[in-house]
């Protein structure tokens, strides 16, 4: 398995698609989980479970302040709208 670079409670991005996730843990299966994931493209918001193999790291980088902001607005907006 390759050695994760991330760890829990990390913010990591996907520049190039402009995903933006915060990571939850990492399965035994070598598969991080995330509290939140920010889909860069149709903005979409999951906090059900999302899951990307290891592998794929290598497209993620850790966020800055003003790309952390982008998903934390986004869960902001999603409690604001579930109540």
């Amino acid at each position: 398995m390759i050695e994760p670079k991330f760890k829990k409670g990390d913010y990591i991005i996907n520049r190039s698609a402009g995903d933006v996730a915060i990571v939850k843990g990492i399965t035994k299966k070598g598969y991080y989980q995330f509290k939140a994931y920010l889909g860069g493209m149709f903005g979409w918001l999951d906090m059900n479970g999302h899951e990307l193999q290891v592998n794929y790291q290598k497209f993620y980088d850790l966020c800055t302040d003003e790309e952390k902001k982008k998903i934390d607005d986004a869960i902001k907006e999603n409690e604001q709208s579930n109540k």
